[in-house]
């Protein structure tokens, strides 16, 4: 064949191939550029991410060794911890959590001081202005935000004109609060156990006991089945029980009893078993110890009084009769008192205050003057306020019951709880074998829905109420005429399974609103406890929780932080020294509990406590519901029906008749705060 090509068309491949050198060098800048930006750009997301976390774990822990319950920190709160509005770089940063971000940063291949090419900003706040990279953040206390940015050369797009690129990376971390996971928890170890009345031990490493009895067999949720123990967001055993001794009395973690324990899932620790056919799901999910099982409170001092450093002013009653009807109660001390003659002096003698007819507890109460007395035939003190008493400032004040309180009367009284915080400031027993109780209703109580209520039950000693070398504590409001008030001991909540306890009590409380909710008045230093509705103190119980450093009795307590470092028959969870295992539990006596005030109960009679929030106990204490028609439960006209509610408690017995724990999934749940990347 003939080569009819002519020597002039030769070359043209070249020429486009050459036209399209510059496409082509242009695509594989897009390329080669672009990955390498891509790679530089996780780096300094990484580094920005890592900076801002870093910062806010050290502000964590630094909070924590200043016994600050971590969503009641404010600027200038803890001086290690840097507020900085605007950003500035981190040469304008001093010694603070900050500059332990910047450090994280320099660690990590972003160092400002060695490269012009780079540059890092930071700044940071707490709740009272949000991250501006992340608005509509609920449950922060304190942020921090990191910008990196860094010019990198640019290879075959420089071809182009492009000689230097820029790439950029924003992260943000925060103290934040997340909720946990649970409608029961049952924290006791093997080697936790119960007390009676006489200081013998039983139900060691028995989480659950449920009813024998009938049970009150109500369709749990929208379960196909009934159920004595309703737990619908789950249930959390931390008893690694399988067979009897060596700290275990039963075979098991748990036995579901007459109608069987019923949750979404059940988290045994790793080695705990429950009774055959009593709970549902009947195989349980298996874990390795971790914060699931421990105090979910642990690493928060105990709630802080609401009262101003001076003592507040003081309502006493003789004998603790607080009478009349339709009584409205400010937020002051209460007490009883001894007058042999109406000369004589009045003297506090830690006796429980009884009240028999209506009673409203409100900050709006008319303030009483040392003339006109308390209402109800109540003496009054003012306290640090010289002639007046003014009420506490605040639409979340504290009432203190020296002594315990006792709401009796008719099936006809109502008590109602305003916005506050309820302290039980323990009582005094005749010997310490007793059975004392410092709280107790047979009437209905209602409570505030838009805050809240929390109730503290613990005993003369909380802090804030005795002097201390920087305070000279509430109970300098009181006129101690001879010598000091009786000592007080923690009491049981509602009684005794050997004594009436919430007998036909019909209570509805509500648990602390947090104060994101534009409604609520809670101070921001309770938003740890946020949903809280009864807190029985750490110290009540039959294990022994750190305190604060220097209390008596406890050598070595170093703070209160939710640790446990005493057991009574030995810790076995890894938390405890070796040296002081099997020493016994030495601040039982110090903390003043006595063989029964760890528990919480309702006994006989057809006693329903309707709380809507969460109940704490502490690891070593528990809830006893015994004979009759007794429940925790809600109630909807005449029809009973599961609580919003969460149980935190070392274990549940539920005895004879047709008792029942009912819980629904909690509508103020537990919120835990921790440091997190939020963006």
């Amino acid at each position: 064949m003939t080569n009819k090509r002519h020597k002039t068309s030769g070359g043209q491949a070249l020429v486009m191939v050459t036209l399209a050198l510059m496409a082509m060098a242009g695509l594989m800048g897009l390329a080669v550029d672009l990955g390498w930006s891509y790679f530089v750009q996780k780096e300094a997301q990484a580094a920005a991410d890592g900076a801002a976390l870093a910062a806010v774990q050290e502000a964590v822990l630094s909070i924590r060794a200043k016994g600050i319950a971590p969503s009641a920190f404010t600027c200038g709160s803890v001086s290690s911890i840097t507020c900085q509005p605007t950003p500035v770089s981190c040469s304008g940063v001093s010694t603070s959590n900050l500059q332990n971000g910047c450090l994280y940063a320099k660690a990590n291949g972003f160092d400002t001081t060695a490269s012009s090419h780079q540059n890092l900003t930071i700044q940071s706040n707490d709740h009272s202005t949000l991250p501006p990279t992340a608005p509509g953040i609920n449950n922060i206390s304190y942020w921090v935000t990191v910008r990196t940015v860094q010019t990198i050369p640019q290879l075959f797009s420089a071809v182009l004109g492009n000689t230097l690129g820029t790439v950029s990376a924003i992260g943000t971390a925060g103290i934040v609060g997340e909720v946990a996971p649970g409608s029961f928890y049952g924290m006791n170890r093997r080697g936790d156990c119960l007390t009676n009345g006489k200081g013998q031990q039983y139900n060691c490493g028995l989480d659950v006991q449920g009813s024998p009895g009938q049970g009150i067999n109500l369709q749990c949720g929208d379960k196909n089945t009934t159920a004595d123990i309703c737990a619908p967001a789950g249930i959390i055993l931390a008893s690694d029980c399988s067979s009897t001794g060596n700290g275990c009395g039963y075979a098991y973690a748990g036995d579901g009893g007459h109608a069987g324990a019923l949750g979404s899932s059940l988290t045994i620790l790793q080695g705990g078993l429950v009774k055959t056919g009593t709970f549902t799901p009947s195989t349980p999910t298996w874990a390795p110890d971790s914060p699931l099982f421990q105090d979910q409170y642990a690493n928060i001092p105990q709630p802080p009084l609401q009262v101003p450093s001076s003592p507040i002013g003081a309502c006493g009653y003789k004998d603790g009769q607080i009478t009349g009807n339709n009584l409205v109660l400010g937020p002051y001390q209460y007490y009883s008192y001894t007058q042999t003659n109406s000369t004589s002096p009045q003297l506090p003698n830690g006796a429980t205050l009884t009240i028999n007819g209506n009673v409203t507890f409100s900050p709006s109460a008319p303030v009483p003057t040392v003339q006109s007395g308390c209402p109800g035939g109540g003496v009054f003190t003012p306290g640090a306020t010289s002639g007046t008493g003014t009420n506490q400032s605040t639409a979340f004040p504290a009432y203190i019951f020296w002594g315990g309180l006792n709401i009796a009367g008719n099936q006809n009284n109502l008590t109602t709880f305003g916005p506050g915080q309820y302290v039980m400031a323990g009582t005094s027993p005749t010997n310490t074998s007793s059975q004392q109780v410092v709280f107790n209703a047979g009437t209905k109580v209602a409570g505030d829905q838009t805050t809240g209520t929390m109730f503290v039950f613990t005993d003369g000693s909380y802090p804030g109420l005795q002097p201390t070398g920087t305070s000279s504590g509430q109970i300098s409001g009181i006129p101690l005429q001879t010598g000091n008030m009786p000592t007080l001991l923690q009491g049981a909540v509602g009684g005794t399974e050997n004594n009436s306890a919430f007998k036909n009590a019909d209570l509805d409380l509500f648990g602390l609103v947090g104060s994101n909710n534009a409604n609520s008045a809670l101070p921001q230093a309770l938003n740890d406890y946020a949903g809280i509705v009864f807190w029985q103190d750490r110290r009540n119980s039959t294990v022994g929780y750190n305190l604060q450093t220097g209390s008596a009795g406890c050598p070595d307590c170093s703070g209160d932080n939710g640790s446990v470092i005493y057991c009574a028959m030995g810790c076995v969870d890894g938390t405890v020294p070796t040296s002081l295992i099997n020493q016994g539990s030495p601040t039982t006596s110090a903390n003043h509990v006595t063989y029964t005030s760890p528990q919480m109960g309702i006994a006989p009679g057809t006693g329903r406590v309707g709380l809507k929030g969460v109940v704490y106990q502490p690891r070593g204490a528990w809830m006893y519901i015994n004979a009759g028609n007794s429940s925790f439960a809600c109630k909807s006209g005449n029809v009973t029906q599961q609580c919003p509610l969460e149980v935190v408690t070392g274990a549940l017995v539920l005895d004879n008749g047709t008792t029942g724990l009912l819980l629904a999934g909690p509508t103020l749940p537990i919120i835990r705060y921790k440091a997190a990347l939020i963006q």
